[in-house]
């Protein structure tokens, strides 16, 4: 066969086709898209007015063969907006080759993903990050990926834009994290530093969720009273079903995604012992109903409250769980669970897991990382973050002389971490009362009325300095008002001076507390410096510019006021509980705003409770029980939106392509534990044809795609794709023939290789009807006009030659191949 057929299913842009509206586009990019509307009105209809905020920065990924950002540029561009466009490297070419994207406007850039890192910080994302302004799109074309090129490129740009999302919002201490540590001041009590070296040189076992927990929990079973355990939050449900409860159970992140993969931990006993971090999620500090002990500062402000104590060491958990175990005393840290990296079946998480039941993950990138085992696995760009804080953290504890294990070769080798099967270690610590030790480091409950009052003492304190900085606030916003004339000129330089002196409170009387507002408010404050100035300041938006200040300070104020009038309910509504004639109407508000219903547990050991009393707690309890039982949660429905069936038919393309033979039997297997089995046999059958193509096996791959187009509906077209393309191959021309006619009628993009067919097996006239159909459709496709003038001349229809040449010279006059053969057939008489 010739080499024009090798091209069957190998990526390409296909023809630049031209709809009605006279916009040009790429066919296979976008096949009929943009057939029967045109490019504005269905980015109209898609994206609304979503691109053209102001302030913003748009990630895109693909531009719909230039379409959209041309779209972008007929309209009037947003001040201070920019825009990045992504497109794979060929498509890019292709575009700039085409110039489809000549003209562009400074503000929007198209790159390819290795000027990613120059894009972002010539566009300065960080400071668009820090304002909350990084919105990410994909365009239609990268939607509909029919090139197979775009899925991993939008993957990969989800995790980075996710992972810089949580960066800077570690950087900047966000609204959330002070917010749950001001609504856990009512239980932040003990600070974890109260059993700092507490277990001296003894051995501790971290669980954390990787698939490798499933590895050590039948062991664990057995020598349950051989090892202090820590477990993240997170496997709560799996050491239930175990029948194991934890020594201690840690927890750290504010979201309530958080309490849906944590819940469960409300239904261990009272003996676990919950160490969790300030800013931990409300719902689970306040319905925990065992011993629990804080990490890091108790207030978000200077107080003799905050005292010493243990820090909340990340980014995860099991971070954090490690810097505990070394301020404890432990000396050996064995690690189960901290994977990593993904099974080879894409799981990222041990059975029982909303992962695990949600099915395999399919829409991973190329990312691999070395496991302890020597073989590669992938893993994700959060984890391999991950892996390098663990690393750096490892160093620093084996210096500090720790040694830390992983028990499990198919985690990701982390270096100063030892591999060692659990077997293999000694633990020999022998049986450890865990309660006793803790037992003497804490104080009687008289300290919790002691404790309330000194939180109210402090909260009043903070209310009566946020009121003035609101006051403030607001005379300054009024007195800046009052300082511009209409033409934006300050008129009156004592209002000015107020307004220093304003200031110079807000630093002097209120420093503190001024700062804490400003970190509360931190994003309206950073508006005050966009990224870019696209235009000079108008005297009212120099006038707004003061009023934007003083605004920002003014609705910290009122946020943080809401937050500490709440605390202190809460603190009020915590003191009901220890006093001897309770004011239950208090109690059961609280809970019903805390949502703390599992709360009403801590009643039970008090034998009378008023009738009315019970009902609610019973009404309470029931409610509590429901919502930790409910498996439906937000996190279960993202985990499964992570192994829909389109991810898994370009994950399966990707491994083909770069000839992963293993990898497309991990996957293959990793169908078996799939939710809807029916559903994914079209694609079973798909990966069972490429791994027997990478095997040599063209009969048994046939026999699969043949299954597959047997069944019609999805993947029909790879299928057929692939048995063009062995047909091909080995020579077979009834089989690719077949092929190719099926592909064309189902996709006119494949009609110019069926006629190719057509023509290499003597059917000219169905080849020059192929050739015809096609260039119906794509009238600027030079290149297919050409072959058809080729076949006339050969087939000796030197009339039908010549016309179709003098329409190739009418579009291009100077195309030095149609000039040719024209003139050798005027030559030649014809």
């Amino acid at each position: 066969m010739v080499d024009e057929l090798d091209r069957v299913g190998q990526y390409d842009l296909g023809p630049i086709s031209v709809n009605n509206f006279g916009e040009k586009y790429f066919f296979n990019l976008n096949r009929n898209s943009f057939d029967k509307v045109s490019a504005e009105a269905l980015f109209d209809a898609k994206y609304g007015k979503d691109l053209f905020a102001e302030d913003a920065l748009n990630v895109i990924i693909g531009t719909d063969s230039g379409l959209l950002p041309k779209y972008l540029q007929s309209k009037p561009l947003p001040k201070g907006t920019r825009y990045i466009f992504i497109e794979p490297e060929g498509v890019l070419q292709g575009l700039k080759y085409n110039q489809l994207l000549d003209g562009l406007d400074e503000k929007i850039l198209c790159i390819g993903l290795e000027q990613w890192p120059e894009a972002i910080k010539s566009f300065k994302i960080n400071d668009y990050l820090y304002i909350n302004a990084v919105r990410s799109y994909n365009a239609i074309c990268a939607q509909d990926d029919y090139i197979e090129e775009y899925a991993e490129l939008s993957w990969h740009i989800t995790e980075v834009l996710s992972q810089l999302h949580w960066q800077i919002s570690v950087e900047l201490g966000s609204e959330a994290f002070i917010a749950r540590q001001i609504i856990n001041l009512a239980d932040n009590q003990r600070p974890a530093k109260l059993l700092e070296k507490a277990f001296v040189d003894k051995t501790v076992l971290i669980l954390a969720g990787g698939p490798s927990l499933d590895e050590v929990l039948p062991w664990l079973r057995l020598h349950r009273n051989e090892v202090v355990v820590f477990a993240v939050s997170r496997i709560s449900r799996q050491l239930l079903q175990a029948n194991i409860e934890p020594d201690f159970v840690f927890s750290v992140d504010p979201t309530e995604l958080s309490f849906d993969i944590s819940k469960e931990m409300l239904e261990f006993s009272s003996k676990p012992i919950f160490v969790y971090s300030y800013h931990t999620v409300p719902t689970l500090v306040n319905q925990w109903h065992g011993l629990g002990f804080y990490l890091g500062p108790r207030l978000p402000w200077p107080s003799p409250l905050n005292v010493a104590n243990i820090g909340s060491a990340g980014p995860t958990v099991t971070n954090t769980a490690l810097s505990v175990a070394y301020h404890f005393g432990f000396k050996r840290m064995v690690l189960a669970g901290v994977d990593l990296c993904f099974t080879r079946e894409g799981f990222t998480h041990a059975t029982g897991s909303d992962e695990q039941m949600a099915g395999p993950r399919f829409n991973l990138t190329s990312l691999q990382v070395e496991t302890n085992a020597g073989f590669m696995a992938p893993t994700s760009c959060d984890f391999a973050q991950a892996i390098l804080s663990l690393s750096f953290q490892a160093k620093q504890l084996s210096e500090m002389g720790c040694r830390i294990f992983n028990i499990s070769a198919g985690s990701a080798k982390v270096d100063n971490i030892e591999y060692l099967p659990i077997s293999e270690i000694e633990f020999g610590d022998g049986a450890i009362n865990v309660a006793k030790i803790v037992a003497e480091r804490i104080s009687d409950a008289a300290e919790q009325s002691k404790y309330h009052k000194q939180i109210l003492d402090e909260l009043g304190r903070a209310q009566f300095q946020i009121k003035g900085i609101a006051r403030l606030a607001e005379n300054a916003r009024r007195v800046n008002d009052e300082m511009y004339s209409a033409d934006g000129v300050i008129e009156n330089y004592k209002d000015k001076k107020r307004l220093d002196q304003i200031e110079k409170k807000f630093k002097r009387e209120h420093r503190h507390f001024s700062k804490l507002v400003k970190s509360f408010g931190i994003r309206s404050f950073i508006k005050l410096t966009k990224a870019f100035t696209d235009e000079e300041w108008s005297a009212e938006e120099a006038k707004q510019l003061g009023n934007v200040f003083y605004d920002a300070y003014r609705e910290g104020a009122t946020k943080l006021m809401c937050l500490l009038d709440g605390a202190v309910e809460r603190v009020q509504a915590r003191q009901q509980e220890y006093a001897d004639a309770p004011n239950f109407g208090l109690v059961i508000e609280q809970y019903r705003k805390d949502r703390s219903f599992g709360r009403v547990r801590l009643w039970k050991a008090i034998a009378e409770l008023p009738a009315d009393v019970q009902v609610q707690f019973a009404d309470f309890e029931k409610h509590f029980v429901e919502i930790v039982h409910d498996k439906n949660t937000r996190h279960f429905a993202k985990a499964k939106s992570q192994g829909n069936l389109s991810s898994l038919k370009q994950r399966a393309g990707l491994l083909f392509k770069h000839k992963k033979i293993e990898e497309l039997s991990d996957l293959l297997i990793s169908l078996n534990k799939h939710q809807d089995q029916q559903a994914v046999e079209p694609y079973r059958q798909l990966i069972t044809g490429y791994s027997a193509e990478l095997q040599q096996k063209p009969a048994q791959a046939l026999d699969a795609y043949r299954q597959i187009v047997d069944g019609g509906g999805v993947l029909v077209e790879q299928a057929l794709i692939r048995i063009a393309d062995i047909g091909i191959d080995s020579d077979d021309a009834h089989t690719a023939n077949l092929a190719l006619q099926c592909l064309s009628q189902l996709n006119p993009f494949y009609l110019p290789l069926y006629a190719e067919m057509q023509r290499l097996h003597g059917d000219v006239m169905v080849a020059i009807d192929a050739y015809n159909n096609y260039i119906g459709q794509f009238p600027q496709d030079t290149l297919v006009q050409i072959k058809l003038a080729n076949l006339y001349t050969e087939q000796g229809i030197y009339d039908a030659a010549i016309m179709m040449l003098d329409y190739i010279l009418a579009q291009k006059p100077d195309l030095e191949v149609a000039v040719t053969m024209k003139a050798a057939l005027v030559s030649a008489g014809f």
